[in-house]
């Protein structure tokens, strides 16, 4: 019962931002007739086109490389909006905050909530195509889920914080961050098959490219590429690395960032 009173104010306001990010996606999308679910629409369409032009693999038909690629660009968007979607949070968002009554960690943790809403929501067309198209699929790697959402979670809160604390410090490299970002789209396997590559750059990106791993638990937990430990280790470990920074990043900081105008 006591820990039940302890983490019920936590599950509450989950329950609260989810339904608030339900209402905001609403409110984006109204007047059209499919509402929100133009969200995981456009990830679908444009999964479906880079699929088709970039489908060069010998080891997976056409619909296995859709379900490849629709699995990656998901966790992808997700990826980059904790980063191009935190550059200026607390430039420009903390009057929100302190009229909604939320604190630097409510805040971060709402927009948390609004890219896990719409992960989540590509999430299930993904399993709507795999039990589709490659219902084989389905197997262990959905036990993982849950484990695989509190990795990325906890990234995408360090991830948030780290980046926004530097553009603040240095406002310069707000721009570059972007860059940074759209590069490292190309720069990732997230439309380039990472086990096809044995050598060269490619090989280099997928072994030295912390985004790699990520992606590569993705489409694991959906069956589309088969348990790698070695793959959830390195998560793990970028993870840990990420949100214990970022913590210390947060206790050195949110007394100045508070105050900051």
């Amino acid at each position: 019962m006591e820990l039940w009173n302890r983490i019920r104010p936590y599950l509450s306001s989950l329950v609260r931002f989810f339904h608030i990010s339900y209402i905001e996606a609403k409110s984006e999308h109204s007047g059209t007739r499919l509402g929100i679910l133009w969200a995981p629409l456009s990830s679908l369409i444009f999964s479906a086109l880079l699929a088709l032009v970039f489908h060069h693999s010998a080891t997976m038909s056409v619909s296995e490389y859709f379900i490849y690629v629709f699995a990656g660009y998901a966790l992808w968007n997700f990826i980059s909006d904790s980063i191009t979607g935190s550059t200026d949070v607390i430039q420009g968002q903390l009057d929100f905050a302190v009229h909604n009554n939320l604190s630097l960690v409510g805040l971060f943790g709402k927009l948390l909530v609004d890219r896990l809403f719409e992960y989540l929501m590509n999430a299930v067309v993904i399993l709507a195509l795999i039990l589709l198209l490659r219902p084989a699929n389905f197997g262990v790697g959905l036990t993982l889920f849950l484990p695989f959402l509190a990795i990325i979670t906890l990234t995408s809160l360090g991830t948030a914080y780290l980046v926004n604390i530097t553009t603040v410090l240095y406002p310069d490299l707000k721009a570059a961050v972007k860059v940074g970002a759209r590069f490292m789209f190309f720069a990732s396997p997230v439309f380039w098959s990472a086990g096809e590559v044995s050598s060269g750059t490619r090989a280099f990106l997928v072994q030295y490219n912390p985004v790699s791993y990520y992606l590569s638990l993705a489409r694991q937990v959906f069956g589309v590429e088969p348990l790698e430990p070695g793959a959830w280790a390195m998560a793990v470990l970028v993870s840990a690395t990420i949100s214990a920074t970022g913590y210390l990043a947060y206790r050195q900081s949110h007394s100045f960032v508070r105050n900051f105008k």
